[in-house]
């Protein structure tokens, strides 16, 4: 390094240019799902072969039971492990009775501890309503009061194998919230307020104490308003089809279908 005769540095013996460090790039969400994903997904639940070392009755229940919880966590963008398969018996149950329907999430079944509704679809209703009629069919009995088992859910979707069209990366039971969000975000403009207040996210945000304060009917409405015309169900997948083989001698199936309003 030599000092020229206007006061520069010359550096000697150095070839290049040096320029400042460059920030890595953002990483690509790998996670994106679409519509057809969560049908894929549905339509290979409906189709997995009865278990030789399973009931009948108990194998169409499992069908059942694990496409309401696909479609709950697709439409209401909930936390799998955090919310929900900490849900009971009795918190599916009460939200059914509710008018509209509405699931109420205690704060120690949230992970960020906020109580919230999460207002209830009528497709996400309509598979509800069988695995609460048929809950005596539950693989572990009354002993057990909640629904959805984190282990048999994940080994599920593992068995089935579903991978997303666009990615190509397995579907796991954490995609479905993050289904819920690109949909509010890009398909149904969804109000970043009642978005992040049904999915508990940015809890501290004036947006979503703003919803925090509105009636659980208002939160229902305006859900409705975006959410309402969304349908995730196969055309293939015939709910009545799983309930007949889940039937006692004590519950008529017709009857039982003309309640849930399945032609």
């Amino acid at each position: 390094m030599a000092l020229q005769e206007d006061g520069r540095l010359q550096i000697q013996g150095v070839k290049g240019v040096i320029s400042n460090p460059k920030r890595p790039s953002k990483k690509i969400n790998s996670i994106h799902l679409k519509e057809d994903d969560v049908r894929n997904v549905i339509s290979a639940i409906y189709r997995l072969p009865i278990n030789p070392h399973d009931s009948k009755r108990r194998h169409y229940y499992s069908k059942i039971k694990f496409i309401a919880f696909v479609l709950l966590a697709s439409y209401t963008g909930q936390r799998p492990e955090a919310t929900l398969v900490k849900l009971t018996y009795d918190d599916i149950q009460q939200a059914l009775q509710r008018d509209p329907p509405m699931l109420w999430i205690p704060e120690e079944k949230d992970k960020e501890s906020f109580p919230h509704w999460v207002p209830l679809h009528p497709v996400v209703v309509e598979w509800l309503e069988p695995v609460i009629e048929f809950y005596d069919l539950h693989p572990q009995g009354q002993s057990d009061n909640r629904l959805f088992n984190r282990y048999t859910v994940y080994k599920m979707l593992k068995k089935i194998d579903v991978r997303a069209i666009h990615t190509g990366i397995p579907i796991r039971p954490s995609h479905f919230r993050k289904f819920f969000e690109q949909m509010c975000n890009n398909v149904l403009m969804v109000h970043p307020g009642l978005r992040d207040y049904i999915m508990a996210h940015n809890t501290g945000s004036l947006n979503v104490q703003s919803y925090d304060g509105k009636l659980p009917t208002e939160i229902y409405q305006q859900y409705m308003e975006t959410w309402g015309d969304v349908n995730l169900m196969p055309p293939e997948v015939k709910l009545e089809e799983l309930i007949k083989p889940s039937v006692n001698t004590t519950v008529d199936s017709a009857t039982f279908s003309n309640r849930l309003c399945i032609p």
